[in-house]
């Protein structure tokens, strides 16, 4: 058991190095792609994670959208709920919609925290290394 845990911490550790020395690659750059709202210059943290908040309940709203026409579909169709591709579709769907609703209520308590009991930094970019060189 130890060894395994062993091999794929090296596998992982490994992959990560091989991605970072192929920064162009597209596996990199799909690997390190940046999803979801950026910080924004003199945005407080609480203001930025209620962005992070709305970003979530936006894709609740649209996995919600998506499971609501699939169990219509199923409600409509007699023998629809127990075919395979609907079970393979609503099962990661529900799972989804799960996650976004976790990250929506995360993102809110985050946000509440960092505007009534803090700390609350306002966001400034780093300096640029180029400009400087």
């Amino acid at each position: 058991m130890k060894g395994s845990l062993v091999a794929f911490w090296v596998f992982v550790y490994v992959t990560l190095w091989l991605l970072k020395r192929r920064p162009n690659s597209t596996i990199s750059r799909a690997a390190f792609t940046w999803f979801g709202p950026r910080p924004l210059e003199g945005q407080t943290r609480a203001a930025y994670q209620a962005r992070w908040a709305m970003y979530s309940f936006g894709w609740l709203c649209q996995i919600a959208l998506v499971l609501s026409t699939l169990l219509f579909l199923a409600w409509r169709s007699a023998g629809v709920d127990a075919r395979t591709w609907f079970l393979a579709l609503v099962f990661p769907l529900s799972l989804g919609a799960c996650m976004a609703f976790l990250a929506t209520l995360g993102f809110l308590v985050k946000a509440a925290k960092a505007r009534y009991i803090g700390p609350n930094p306002v966001w400034s970019p780093p300096p640029d290394e180029h400009a400087a060189a």
